[in-house]
């Protein structure tokens, strides 16, 4: 897990699109299947932004019983903020789901 953290840079709103990023990666699972989705600099950057804020990125704790389970990857570049966690399955609820299940519903799959 790696904390959010804020920059310097001057210039720049949190509303801003540009250098915005959100990445959500799934892997795990019996056969350790990986699977990403993107959204990079959306339009209407507002509302991402609230999704992001909402979730508990301090809170996140690694899980072993969760090895052999899916495995949520998510960072987020909100521009001066970056944040990242590795959020195991059965913690994906409340804003962590949201957030995920918005950027696999608006994002570029790869």
């Amino acid at each position: 897990m790696v904390p959010g953290t804020q920059g310097d840079d001057e210039g720049e709103s949190p509303g801003d699109a540009e250098g915005f990023r959100i990445l959500v990666v799934r892997s795990g699972g019996i056969a350790g299947l990986r699977q990403q989705w993107v959204v990079d600099s959306p339009g209407e950057a507002g509302e991402w932004l609230e999704l992001v804020q909402a979730c508990p990125w301090g809170a996140v704790r690694p899980d072993p019983e969760s090895r052999d389970r899916f495995v949520w990857r998510i960072e987020a570049t909100t521009p001066p903020e970056r944040h990242a966690a590795s959020v195991p399955e059965r913690d994906l609820v409340g804003p962590w789901r949201t957030l995920v299940d918005r950027v696999k519903e608006h994002g570029t799959h790869g």
